[in-house]
């Protein structure tokens, strides 16, 4: 039961960071700082958010999704981000692999979910998330590491350098994903890398196929990867390590 009870105190603690993550993609996009106004706006009306206007997902359920103010709807992607960012952190910390190595986890799956939230608004992963992302994640992989700093470091330069491959296929992957997977490859290790791109590509492949033979998606749109690269980095850290020993039990 206590587990339990500390485990809601994270939830409710992720609920507000997905609050803030919203505000940093966005204003990211727009070019502003993430600091300069301190309080929240509409982006409508301009109008200054109330306290009881930011209380993460229940203000949009209790507004109806609507400004209080000018009564323009309220994007979907601001519970969207506050309820991801609450599952998921809450989902590492409860599984993750130790206190320190938490930490990075959960440092890595904030960055991942932030640049999913600006590629869900703009089809964009800014330079000015993912650049000060490697250099924080690789700060704290070289103070904490379960494996040899060498696993870490050619993490990097395998996400990097596939993804850089793939990126000069016509309507590949853009420069965001290089730098994203670069990332990555820091935070997760060579084997947790490789295997988050292929579990992302499962994924894109799981939802843009059906898209695409339902008529929802035309023949050449092309769709925000970010949602994938999360599920497929998601996928890698929770069970990469058990998919990688059946593949060499079976193979090697």
């Amino acid at each position: 039961m206590e587990n339990w009870v500390i485990l809601s105190y994270f939830w409710v603690l992720f609920l507000f960071l997905g609050s803030f993550l919203n505000v940093w993609a966005f204003r990211t996009l727009s070019g502003t700082s993430v600091w300069n106004p301190p309080r929240s706006h509409c982006p409508s009306c301009g109008t200054q958010l109330q306290a009881r206007d930011l209380v993460p997902f229940l203000s949009w359920v209790v507004l109806g999704g609507k400004c209080r103010t000018c009564k323009e709807p309220i994007s979907w992607l601001y519970p969207l981000g506050e309820l991801a960012t609450a599952m998921l952190l809450t989902f590492v910390v409860r599984h993750g692999g130790g206190r320190w190595e938490t930490l990075v986890d959960v440092v890595l799956f904030l960055l991942l979910i932030t640049v999913t939230l600006t590629d869900l608004r703009a089809k964009l992963i800014p330079n000015k998330i993912t650049l000060p992302g490697m250099v924080v994640v690789l700060v704290l992989r070289l103070f904490v590491h379960t494996d040899p700093i060498w696993v870490y470091l050619l993490g990097f330069a395998v996400g990097g350098g596939l993804l850089l491959l793939l990126a000069l296929v016509p309507n590949g992957m853009g420069g965001g994903d290089v730098k994203l997977f670069a990332l990555l490859g820091l935070g997760l290790g060579w084997k947790l890398v490789l295997l988050a791109l292929f579990f992302s590509c499962v994924w894109g492949t799981a939802v843009g196929v059906p898209l695409k033979l339902s008529g929802k998606l035309r023949p050449r749109q092309a769709i925000p990867f970010g949602p994938f690269i999360l599920l497929g980095t998601l996928t890698s850290w929770a069970y990469g390590l058990q998919v990688w020993d059946w593949y060499r039990q079976l193979f090697l």
